[in-house]
Order: structure tokens, then sequence, then C-alpha cells
């Protein structure tokens, strides 16, 4: 932060009860950017009185990278957020640099409402109280906002759901995910059933366009029992450029490449030599069960609750790891039956895909049905198909 931004900042706390009439409180809501951690857009408060020269931006999306054990409380979901402020101009300066829109809807809010809400955002700038603990769903840079409007506003406010459409947390990110396939895959891996929740017309709040759509249609009722809508018609400030925040989206897709590793599993069961299949499926299982390792962990110990329940473990089973071990040492038996109970729980997977209660990538399917078959092949080698046709043709050769 600037020393200017000090300055200013300092002009908002030495006036925050004395501000003039024409200071506006409004929501900034930004567009999506290309990058993974601001694909879903962000939002922001701006205190803007012209009377003064402050021109704020207060910021609840910022967090630390210096933090001790940074990444490990990334990890683990205990990473504090905090609220940060700077200049109007720099923020704009910023994401026009990123090609990223921003609009602005004014809060038509009393002059003590706006009194308390700049009093609120000093306070909770201190150090003491500017840092929280961030939950992707419940707690983050869109939902402080409306937390602190609702806060501070003295009516009750009331919502228009007309334009509310049931839809869970993980079918309203997947808006934003079409050209990013590969982040698409990533987020269906980690989050679990909780990500499958319906949210409400306030809980879909946790994202920012919806945010601002939502406070949109949020009224309050005035002396004479008419509506009053909370939000002024929005201004576009900055437009987006498409050609620095627009995404390609790639040629090899998910469904691409595991359909393609698919064909490749099942041409090796087909051609492959034994020695080779074993160290194929001791390789291939050793990745899957790190990776239930992994989903496992971030259900069991880490606190974040959107990854509860992750059904994804049917198939990213962390038996694998024992049927590693069984395999590198060559003790084939007993990785049989460790395969074949992984293979009980791919094939519960498959069939009941669509009654689960948790939605999967469907781009695992391809994936998923080699994996059975190389599990009947290492399982029932006798009686996989594709080892009847090569014994076949193996004792009865074709001829010219």
């Amino acid at each position: 932060m600037t020393i200017l931004t000090l300055a200013l900042f300092t002009q908002v706390e030495g006036h925050a009860q004395y501000f003039s009439s024409r200071a506006e409180i409004s929501l900034i809501t930004c567009s999506p950017g290309s990058e993974l951690y601001s694909v879903f857009g962000h939002s922001a408060i701006r205190v803007n009185d012209s009377t003064s020269g402050t021109d704020l931006i207060f910021n609840y999306g910022v967090f630390d990278f210096n933090t001790p054990n940074f990444y490990w409380k990334f990890i683990k979901g205990k990473l504090q957020y905090r609220l940060a402020i700077q200049r109007m101009d720099n923020f704009v300066r910023a994401y026009a640099a990123e090609g990223r829109s921003i609009k602005e809807e004014k809060l038509r809010l009393t002059q003590e409402e706006k009194r308390r809400i700049i009093s609120f955002l000093r306070n909770n700038y201190r150090p003491e109280n500017r840092y929280y603990l961030y939950d992707f769903f419940y707690n983050n840079c869109s939902t402080k906002i409306w937390d602190v409007a609702e806060g501070q506003i003295d009516d009750s406010l009331m919502f228009d759901t007309s334009v509310y459409m049931a839809r869970s947390f993980r079918d309203l990110l997947y808006i934003y995910l079409d050209d990013v396939p590969w982040s698409k895959l990533g987020i269906d891996l980690l989050l679990g059933m909780p990500a499958d929740k319906i949210a409400s017309f306030k809980q879909q709040m946790y994202l920012p366009d919806f945010l601002s759509r939502n406070m949109s249609y949020t009224y309050r009722l005035d002396s004479s029992g008419s509506k009053q809508q909370l939000m002024a018609p929005e201004e576009v400030i900055l437009k987006k450029n498409e050609a620095l925040s627009g995404v390609e989206k790639p040629f090899f897709t998910p469904v691409v490449v595991f359909t393609l590793v698919g064909i490749v599993l099942a041409a090796i069961t087909f051609w492959g030599g034994k020695r080779f299949k074993r160290w194929l499926d001791a390789a291939l299982l050793l990745i899957i069960g790190l990776l239930g390792v992994l989903l496992l962990f971030m259900w069991s110990a880490t606190n974040h609750q959107q990854m509860d329940w992750n059904l994804n473990l049917l198939w990213a089973n962390p038996l694998g790891l024992v049927f590693f071990y069984f395999a590198v040492r060559n003790q084939m038996s007993r990785a049989g039956v460790v395969y074949a109970i992984i293979l009980v729980f791919l094939a519960f997977n498959l069939v009941g895909w669509a009654w689960l209660p948790q939605h999967l990538n469907l781009s695992l399917v391809p994936l998923l049905i080699a994996f059975v078959i190389r599990g009947v092949d290492n399982v029932f080698p006798d009686c996989c198909p594709f080892a009847r046709l090569r014994k076949k043709q193996q004792t009865f050769p074709l001829k010219d």
C-alpha cells in the first residue's frame, strides 16, 4: 500500500463520522480473467467521496505469499485472507492490464448507513481485525461484502427471487469452466458431495456475478410500503478486452486425452506381454492409489468442508498402493485379489454413475472403462474377451 493510499485512508478514518453528503458506497464487480485464481471474477467495495477526494477500494480477496508455511496452510484450509485497501485508479489500471471489465452499482443508503459502513470498514481494517479464515463457498471476497452491507442496514432486506434458479454450488462453478476443461476436471476431483448441495438465493452470492445480480434483486420497503431497490442500475467503468482476457479452449481436452489413453490400454490388453502388463498395472494403480490418498487426506485432515465425502474415491482407490506393493514383489495372486476388490468399486461406480449423489466428471468414463478391462484381464485372464481372442488368433493364425 502506498503512502498516498495510507494518507487517503487516514482521511476516511478522520472523517468517518462527518463525511460529506456526496460520499457514495458501491459494489464493484470484475469480470473473470484467464488465470484459474481469477476465472470466477472478483468483487470489492468502493467508497468515493468527491468532496474529500477519497476514492478507495476495499478488497477482501487478498492473501500474503510471505505467510509462514503458506502452502501447507493453503492445503490444510487454514490460510487467512485479509481486507486490503487501494486507490481506485490503481485498481482500474491493474484490471485494464488483464483486459477485464469493471462495473459499479451504487448502494442506496441513508447517511447514517453510509457512516456505519465506513466506520465498520475502518475498524475491520485494523491489524487485529483484517484477517479472516477463507472458505470457498461461505466466507470469501463476495460473501464478506454481503455481510458488511446487510449488517449495517437498518431495514430488513428482502429478495425478489423471480430470477432464482435452483442450482448446486458445483453447477454454478460450471458456468465459468467450459473453456478450461482441465481446471474443471481438477475441481471435480477435489470437490465432494457438499458441492452438490443446492445453493439458496443468498448462498449463490458466493460468486461475484451472482452477488451483483442477486443484490440488484434485493429491496426494502419505504415508509409508504413501496419497494426500494437496494442498488442503482449498473455503470460500466471499464470494458472487457477479449484479446487480453479471453481463454482459448484446448484441443486436447480430458475427454480426448482419456479416450486415447483408454484405447491404448485396451490395445495393450490385446497385444501386450504378460510382464509388460504387470508393470503397466502397477504404475497405473500406483497413480490411482496416490490420488486416492490425496483425496482421503483432503477429506479427513483439512478444513476444506467442500472436499468431504468425495465419491471419486470409488475409482481413485487407495488400495491401488496395495496392488503396487504385491505387483513389484511379483506376488500376482495376492495382487489379483486386490484388483478384484478395486474392480468391484469400479463397476459400481460406472453402473451407478447417474444415481450417485455426487456429480463426477464425464471425461473420466473412457478411462474407467479401460481400467475395468485391465482389471478383468488381470483377475480373470482366461475369461477376458481380449485374452480369448488373442489366444484363438495364436492357435489359428490367419492365412493369406
